[in-house]
C-alpha cells in the first residue's frame, strides 16, 4: 500500500508543474500603454460624435418632415431608420475600439492598459454585454498571469453574478471560470477550485450543445462551418476541468469521484483535436484510472 502512494503523488505533481505558467513580473510597456489607450479613447470619441451628429441630423429632418404640409411620411421613416443605424454603427465602433486596443496592448506587452480597458469595458455592459463579458475573461487571464489570484477570483465572481445563469455569454464566461479555478488552486482553496471547475463544465457544456443545434439563419449557417473546430477546443477545456476535479478528489482519497471525473475527462478529451497537452493529460488520466481499478 505505501508503494502505491509513492507512485500516485509524483504523477499528479509532475503534471501540475508542467501546466503551471510562469508569473509575469515584467513591467508594462509604457509606449504600448499610450498607443492602446489612444486607440481606445479615439474610437469611443468617434462613437460619441457619431451618435450626437446622427441624433442632430435625424431630429432636424424629422421636425422638417413633421411640419411639412402634407406630412412627409417618407422622410420620417428614413430618418427613423437612419437614427437606428447610427446607434448600431456607433455601438460597433465602440466595441471595435475595445477589441482593437486590447489586442494591441497584448501584442506590445502593455498589460496595464489592457487591464484598464477591460475594466472600462465591464462598465459598458448595458451598451455591449458580450463585450463586457469578453473583457472580464481577458482581465481575469491577465491578472492570473501576473500572480494576482485574489483579484482574478473577484473578477470571476462578479462576472458569474452577471452572466452565470444565462447561456448568452457561455463562450467567454467558461474560460473565466477556468481561470478562477486555477487561481483558487494557487491560493490553496481546493473546494472553490472544484466549484469553479464545475461552473466551467456547466457553461462550456451549454456552449457545446448550442453550437451543435441546427442553424436557421443564413449568418448562423455560415458561422456553423467553423463550429467544428470550436467544439473541439471547448471539449479540451471541459476535459481539463474534469481532470482538475479528478486530481483534487484523488488527493482527497475520494476514489469514486476521482474515477468518475477521470472517465469524463477522457470522454471529452477524445473529442478534442490532438495536441501535446491533450496527450499528456490523457496519459496521466488513463494511468490514474488503471490504479484506481486495482485499488
Amino acid at each position: 500500500m505505501p508503494q502505491m502512494k509513492n507512485r500516485e503523488k509524483p504523477r499528479i505533481k509532475k503534471l501540475g508543474t508542467a501546466q503551471m505558467p510562469p508569473v509575469n513580473t515584467a513591467p508594462s510597456n509604457e509606449q504600448g500603454d499610450k498607443y492602446a489607450l489612444l486607440l481606445f479613447y479615439a474610437a469611443q470619441s468617434l462613437a460619441v460624435i457619431l451618435v450626437v451628429g446622427g441624433i442632430a441630423f435625424s431630429s432636424i429632418n424629422m421636425m422638417r418632415a413633421l411640419n411639412a404640409k402634407p406630412l412627409d411620411w417618407q422622410l420620417c421613416i428614413w430618418m427613423t431608420v437612419a437614427l437606428a443605424f447610427t446607434f448600431i454603427f456607433a455601438r460597433s465602433l465602440s466595441w471595435l475600439g475595445v477589441l482593437g486596443s486590447v489586442l494591441l496592448a497584448s501584442k506590445m506587452n502593455a498589460w496595464q492598459s489592457q487591464e484598464n480597458i477591460c475594466r472600462k469595458a465591464q462598465k459598458m455592459g448595458k451598451i455591449m454585454p458580450s463585450g463586457a463579458a469578453w473583457g472580464a475573461m481577458v482581465l481575469s487571464q491577465s491578472l492570473a498571469t501576473r500572480g494576482k489570484y485574489k483579484e482574478t477570483i473577484e473578477v470571476a465572481e462578479a462576472e458569474w453574478a452577471r452572466n452565470g445563469s444565462s447561456d448568452k455569454n457561455d463562450q467567454t464566461v467558461g474560460p473565466t471560470c477556468a481561470t478562477a479555478s486555477f487561481a483558487s488552486q494557487m491560493e490553496g482553496d481546493l473546494k472553490n477550485a472544484m466549484l469553479w471547475n464545475e461552473r466551467t463544465i456547466e457553461t462550456l457544456g451549454r456552449a457545446m450543445e448550442n453550437m451543435k443545434k441546427p442553424k436557421k439563419s443564413l449568418m448562423a449557417k455560415a458561422m456553423s462551418a467553423q463550429s467544428g473546430n470550436y467544439v473541439g477546443q471547448v471539449a479540451m477545456q471541459v476535459g481539463a476541468a474534469y481532470f482538475g476535479n479528478a486530481n483534487i478528489c484523488f488527493q482527497q482519497n475520494n476514489k469514486r469521484q476521482a474515477k468518475e471525473n477521470y472517465r469524463k475527462a477522457i470522454e471529452y478529451l477524445n473529442q478534442s483535436p490532438d495536441s501535446p497537452q491533450k496527450a499528456e493529460i490523457l496519459k496521466v488520466a488513463k494511468d490514474q484510472m488503471a490504479q484506481l481499478k486495482h485499488s
